[in-house]
């Protein structure tokens, strides 16, 4: 990759919950070295034994972002740190920070890279998303909350087959996929259940017809503080892996961009977010959803030339990026693979050195 100088700061970056994603903290190292600043990574997280906090510069130990002093805490971790630039990979936390917690880090000074409250509820609950898209125009599923019976079994008697699943999930959680016959079954027994024991968990469900069609990944990428849309990477999905797409060829995102106009005016995009599209039979285009952060397909752009790491570090010391970070090799073919690091030490309170290559395994015994 070219190298684009940004200047002589030195920055510091915070990645919270960032768990096995290794690749997103060495991507920014390298955004680091290459644009010739010093700084260091930060790797905030909950498990003390995720491999980014052996990948990181630095690592601090959080309590859940469910705990009741989780806020507390991580503001006094900012007010310590005084970070640059602070990102979050873990769509609940995003819900936190969306909030308000991510208007008091900026308070700060802090550049954090997320949706307001009414932009986030918009992806975050995938009711409220198909609602939110249908008004502006863009293509999606029909989307009927389990708890709705008629529009249930409206949409069953329209739909040859239909796809079930957790209304605020993450990661493909509660996706079922069943035949119209296998799905009025499956409400006439374990719906019966639900009702009996907590309506309200039919809440927590939605439906939606399954859609016949080739499905891609986006990202869609604007300056961290909100703007135009800077960057637009594609990939067409050829494998999953736990929600997650394990093998992608990129593509030419060209005709997607009207698709990443329209998201970005509804949502007030900052930073980059994530979509996932099935192009139907026809043609068209049906965004099925999005996620307000790094996604599982941005590393098949990035091994195909691509630098969102780069574009941030940049937007945020607002200086211009280097010339063709947004530009990758199309037709590129890229397949995820297992990789394991090793910790010099581990515990609570210290500061885990990372050990970068496989070699390392006799290490940690």
């Amino acid at each position: 990759m070219t190298t684009g100088h940004l200047g002589d700061t030195d920055m510091r970056i915070i990645i919270s919950c960032a768990g096995r994603r290794v690749y997103v903290v060495r991507w920014f190292q390298e955004a680091l070295r290459q644009a010739g600043l010093s700084g260091d990574v930060y790797v905030l997280e909950h498990d003390p034994v995720a491999a980014t906090a052996a990948a990181a510069d630095h690592y601090r130990p959080m309590p859940a972002f469910d705990d009741d002093h989780y806020a507390e805490h991580l503001l006094e971790v900012i007010d310590e740190l005084q970070p640059d630039l602070f990102i979050s990979l873990n769509d609940h936390e995003l819900t936190v920070l969306s909030q308000g917690l991510a208007d008091q880090i900026r308070a700060s000074g802090v550049v954090v890279p997320v949706l307001s409250a009414a932009g986030h509820r918009k992806v975050a609950d995938k009711l409220a998303m198909s609602r939110a898209l249908e008004r502006v125009g863009v293509p999606t599923p029909e989307t009927v909350v389990a708890s709705d019976a008629k529009g249930v079994y409206d949409l069953l008697e329209r739909s040859a087959a239909v796809i079930v699943k957790d209304r605020w999930g993450s990661g493909s959680s509660g996706l079922r996929h069943f035949t119209a016959d296998q799905a009025y079954e499956w409400f006439n027994t374990y719906g019966t259940k639900l009702i009996e024991n907590d309506l309200t968990q039919l809440d927590e469900m939605i439906l939606q017809p399954a859609l016949e069609g080739i499905e891609y990944g986006l990202d869609i990428i604007t300056p961290v503080r909100g703007g135009p849309v800077e960057g637009l990477l594609g990939r067409r999905k050829l494998g999953m892996r736990h929600g997650e797409t394990s093998a992608a060829i990129t593509v030419d995102p060209r005709p997607f961009n009207g698709l990443a106009t329209a998201l970005n005016a509804t949502l007030r995009i900052q930073g980059t977010v994530d979509v996932d599209v099935i192009v139907s039979n026809d043609g068209i285009p049906h965004v099925i959803d999005i996620n307000p952060r790094f996604g599982g397909g941005y590393p098949f752009n990035h091994i195909a030339g691509a630098d969102v790491p780069h574009f941030l570090l940049a937007s945020t010391l607002g200086v211009p990026p280097r010339p063709g970070w947004n530009r990758y090799r199309h037709d590129f073919v890229g397949a995820k693979h297992e990789g394991i690091i090793g910790f010099e030490n581990i515990n609570q309170t210290s500061t885990p050195t990372g050990i970068s290559t496989a070699s390392t395994l006799s290490g940690t015994r």
